[in-house]
């Protein structure tokens, strides 16, 4: 996937075009709650985001899943937020992402989103898994981070952990 351009030319653009002004509204969505209510929806933020994105292949029936975890166990920093696409219909696949809704909540649910639909949760610190593949029917689905200059830092790296994902920095 990180040889084919077209593929990524068409990411490059989802993540400008529709995740990155997502972001960029939650976080001035914050600041005004805060005391910082004059700041200005103009003003260019710099954006680290994961490139290329992770592709997840689950063919079933298999007994495989993708075990509970935080991001955060495998090197990734608080200033992330996860963003998750589901390529297939969760009605062939019976099968999709599970989280909880916040840190330690212990209430996990099913993340029922369809094709076309993006999720963004804070999956550095809240727990999140991916059951076996009961059918036929092979599950495909697309995830990547996005840090924010000023949370996160792209030169920090866990002890003991390998940086297994490039970024591009983009201002927005």
């Amino acid at each position: 996937v990180v040889g084919d351009d077209k593929f990524m030319e068409a990411f490059d653009a989802f993540v400008y075009k529709v995740a990155l002004p997502h972001m960029k509204k939650r976080l001035l969505e914050c600041r005004r709650s805060s005391e910082n209510a004059n700041d200005n929806e103009s003003e260019n933020m710099v954006f680290y985001y994961q490139r290329p994105p992770t592709i997840r292949i689950q063919p079933g029936p298999s007994n495989r899943y993708v075990r509970t975890h935080r991001d955060s166990d495998y090197g990734h920093q608080d200033g992330e937020l996860n963003f998750w696409v589901p390529f297939t219909d969760i009605n062939e696949t019976k099968t999709t992402l599970w989280a909880e809704s916040y840190p330690n909540a212990d209430d996990y649910h099913s993340v029922d989103a369809n094709v076309g639909q993006i999720i963004a949760f804070h999956g550095t610190t809240c727990r999140h898994y991916v059951p076996p593949n009961p059918t036929e029917a092979t599950r495909i689905s697309m995830d990547f981070r996005i840090g924010v200059k000023g949370y996160f830092d792209p030169k920090w790296m866990m002890k003991g952990t390998a940086n297994d994902h490039t970024r591009r920095e983009m201002c927005y």
